[in-house]
């Protein structure tokens, strides 16, 4: 399964403190043609739920928790801000 770092998950959770009264739940990644993307969301049937503190903060269907089954979440620090790295095979 996926792994996310501490520093992702607290990342992650404060992104969600900014979301809008009423918006969905948690923060979902999604796989698009080419990338991977979060995208705001409710929990569904099957999914994969990170949480903490008795919220969720992430959500995974099956098949991107099996295509990410090996990668890592994490944050990485720039001179431009924080921002989230995916990296493939627990690197």
């Amino acid at each position: 399964m996926l792994t996310v770092t501490y520093k992702a998950a607290q990342y992650l959770r404060e992104s969600l403190t900014r979301k809008e009264e009423g918006a969905p739940e948690a923060l979902r990644i999604v796989q698009t043609e080419d990338a991977y993307q979060l995208t705001l969301d409710n929990t569904k049937d099957g999914d994969h739920v990170f949480e903490q503190d008795g919220r969720n903060y992430l959500l995974l269907d099956p098949a991107v928790g099996e295509a990410l089954s090996d990668a890592t979440l994490d944050v990485h620090e720039s001179p431009q801000g924080l921002s989230l790295t995916l990296t493939a095979g627990g690197n």
